[in-house]
């Protein structure tokens, strides 16, 4: 029997579970996936960042180009078409391998994933304000950071037991997912799901009273998530070459970093003393620029563990503030979702990008002392923001 949710946060039982799960697979192919092209067709290191940056450039493009249609289905729809999506077209690779068909495929499914996060966020945020919106989204980014918790370690201890079985299970979670989307459908139905014509306009009678600390918030996570495209997509190369560490191990240390992320959620989800404290934005680039420092000279996993568990500690509150300050007092905010998701996702494509030519052609330590200088440069230009 079906329940109408009347209460605001209830879609959470869905949304937080389709998540995690939703994370988990993508974490589970990225890094299985890279270690497919790097160890079974000998991808150099640029090759190996460019295509870190496919994923992420497509679903950019996803983001912008899909938009319309996207807004014109329900978030449940346009997840569960994104999940089974994928389940047919790492299923065609699987038939059809090579390193330009994990292009091909990696990119598509980028491309795709447009059709998940924005409709999920823009369901989330919808009804909610002030401390009922920070404590749904906090929550909502420990489901998707947890699902990145056990990830990379799986993907490691998976692909050491065979390069392609980490796509294979991937295939099953997004599977799973999906069901369990469909289904929840037959337990849950909420108002807040409903297809909007357009965004609200002030027309409606509603006032716009969205916050413009949004746009410093957006930097920030343009900074930090070019230091994710570095630490998913070009450290895994050089842990692997240069440090001589095992795929389990390599996915261990990027199982720090994302525990650190998730238990900056759980906080976060408790403590709201962050709102609009409008200093603790550079700070938090400043705080990044100097992990990132630590990090250029560190030669040992133990250094990386700990400049990693600060860097997943800032991410999750730059991550929260974005999202946070985009669609609080909004009346778009299926708008402002998609342009939060889109700018991560331009960071990480000029991380992964950037970082792994500097890595071919330098090495990791100037790497990792460029990314600090550049959050550093935007710590600067944050504050600007903020006094004007």
């Amino acid at each position: 029997m079906r329940a109408v949710s009347h209460s605001p946060l209830a879609k959470m039982a869905v949304i937080g579970p389709a998540a995690f799960l939703t994370s988990l697979g993508i974490g589970i192919i990225g890094l299985g996936l890279l270690l497919v092209v790097m160890d079974v067709y000998g991808a150099s290191p640029a090759q190996i960042g460019w295509f870190g940056a496919v994923w992420s450039t497509c679903y950019f493009i996803g983001c912008m180009a899909l938009a319309k249609l996207v807004a014109m289905l329900r978030a449940r729809t346009a997840m569960a078409f994104m999940l089974t999506a994928s389940v047919a077209i790492f299923g065609l690779f699987l038939i059809f391998p090579g390193m330009w068909q994990a292009f091909a495929a990696y990119g598509l499914y980028g491309f795709l994933t447009a059709f998940f996060w924005p409709p999920m966020m823009g369901w989330l945020s919808k009804s909610l304000e002030g401390k009922a919106l920070s404590k749904a989204t906090s929550w909502f980014s420990f489901s998707w950071s947890f699902g990145g918790v056990l990830s990379p370690y799986v993907a490691g201890l998976l692909s050491e037991r065979g390069k392609f079985l980490p796509i294979w299970v991937a295939m099953a979670v997004f599977g799973l997912n999906a069901v369990f989307v469909l289904t929840s459908r037959l337990w849950l139905s909420d108002p807040d799901e409903a297809v909007s014509s357009a965004a609200a306009q002030p027309t409606d009678g509603q006032e716009d009273r969205s916050t413009p600390l949004r746009y410093p918030a957006w930097l920030g996570v343009v900074l930090i998530y070019m230091v994710m495209g570095v630490i998913l997509n070009v450290f895994p190369v050089f842990a692997r070459g240069e440090l001589g560490l095992s795929e389990s191990r390599v996915g261990f240390l990027l199982t720090v970093r994302a525990v650190a992320t998730a238990f900056g959620f759980v906080v976060l989800s408790r403590w709201h003393g962050w709102q609009f404290k409008r200093l603790a934005i550079p700070g938090l680039s400043l705080l990044a620029a100097a992990s990132l420092a630590f990090l250029a000279f560190q030669m040992e996993p133990l250094g990386f563990g700990l400049g990693f568990t600060v860097a997943g500690l800032v991410m999750a509150m730059v991550y929260n503030n974005s999202l946070f300050y985009a669609t609080s007092g909004a009346l778009d905010r299926d708008k402002r979702a998609n342009t939060h998701e889109a700018l991560l996702t331009a960071g990480q494509v000029l991380g992964s990008v950037a970082g792994g030519l500097m890595y071919q052609d330098l090495s990791m330590p100037l790497v990792f002392a460029g990314l600090a200088g550049l959050l550093g440069i935007g710590a600067a230009m944050q504050l600007g923001m903020l006094r004007r």
